[in-house]
């Protein structure tokens, strides 16, 4: 029997035990984000005060208007407490500003005039 041998067994049992740790333990990892369901209906409430709002300022009451933009704006401020995944700026929207400045920076170049 020549040495090298035990040695590929134990890296090979060592590789097998950690994918085996790795696979059981993945569930554990994806978990959803902690309150999801909080953050998901409180935006759906938001959406719903704005609504109302609206129609209140179409049919003139003020006082129903004035409630619903308040409580939109205080269902707001606790979803971007508890939801910090709200608070991230839209990458697209990064990038739309990035391309607009840079084609601003670039039309005196190629359009003669400006």
């Amino acid at each position: 029997m020549c040495r090298g041998g035990g040695r590929t067994v134990r890296f090979a049992r060592a590789v097998g035990v950690v994918l085996a740790i790795l696979w059981i333990g993945a569930p554990s990892v994806a978990v959803n984000k902690p309150h999801r369901g909080d953050c998901r209906q409180m935006t759906r409430q938001i959406a719903r005060y704005e609504r109302d709002a609206k129609w209140a300022d179409q049919r003139g009451n003020a006082l129903w208007e004035s409630a619903s933009k308040d409580r939109a704006k205080q269902l707001a401020i606790r979803r971007a407490d508890r939801c910090p995944q709200y608070k991230k700026p839209n990458p697209l929207a990064q990038a739309a500003d990035l391309i607009a400045a840079a084609a601003k920076a670039a039309a005196p170049y190629f359009i003669p005039g400006l």
